[in-house]
């Protein structure tokens, strides 16, 4: 049996970590959880991190068109 390893934590809202055990990463946000292949896990990354990046410009771009004198 292999040491388990957090990899991301935030009390009350989710957990990230490998068990040590079965080879997969294990996902915890609320009441989903997710175990995943580390190829998964790590296209799973880049959705959620593309999936930021657009939501940030999609923000500003909306703050731009309620208030044009903002940028």
């Amino acid at each position: 049996m292999s040491k388990s390893y957090v990899l991301a934590d935030i009390p009350n809202f989710g957990r990230v970590f490998d068990c040590g055990d079965c080879g997969s990463i294990h996902v915890n946000v609320g009441f989903v959880s997710m175990t995943l292949t580390p190829d998964a896990y790590m296209q799973l990354v880049a959705l959620i991190n593309t999936s930021a990046a657009n939501f940030e410009g999609w923000i500003a771009e909306s703050r731009a068109d309620r208030d044009p004198d903002s940028v």
